[in-house]
């Protein structure tokens, strides 16, 4: 039951899907946050939105990993995924430090949602690490 009543193919696909939605929630919807101040109810919404997509833009990962246990082509595949996370993270990070126009935005809210992106960042840089460190026994 499970994964092994759906083609691989398909869970692939539904991970690359999710992927790409996440980036694309993580992308549009942080400079939205810029635009409340920390404590408002609208920057907690957008808060939930952009953590949900960070979290469906790791999806393909642990599904790729799970259902071709790891073989090279798919530790590539999954090499070139958190890259795009990397980028991605980096690319908000910078934004929200160093934006072009910093006028109607929060400096709180600009430095929690620049930290946010730093932690994904991380978490791509690690995961990355633990996909070629050679498995413990």
């Amino acid at each position: 039951m499970g994964l092994n009543t759906m083609q691989p193919v398909v869970w692939t696909l539904i991970g690359l899907i999710a992927y790409v939605c996440g980036l694309v929630i993580v992308i549009t919807m942080t400079p939205r946050l810029w635009k409340f101040r920390f404590d408002e109810w609208m920057f907690m919404g957008y808060a939930v939105a952009v953590v949900s997509g960070g979290i469906l833009a790791f999806v393909p990962l642990a599904i790729t990993f799970a259902l071709f246990n790891g073989s090279l082509g798919v530790k590539i595949f999954d090499f070139l995924l958190l890259v795009g996370i990397f980028v991605v993270g980096l690319r908000m990070s910078l934004r929200s430090f160093r934006p072009r126009n910093a006028g109607g935005t929060f400096q709180v809210s600009r430095i929690l949602v620049g930290s946010f992106c730093l932690l994904l960042l991380a978490a791509s840089v690690y995961c990355i690490i633990l996909l070629f460190l050679p498995p413990q026994a």
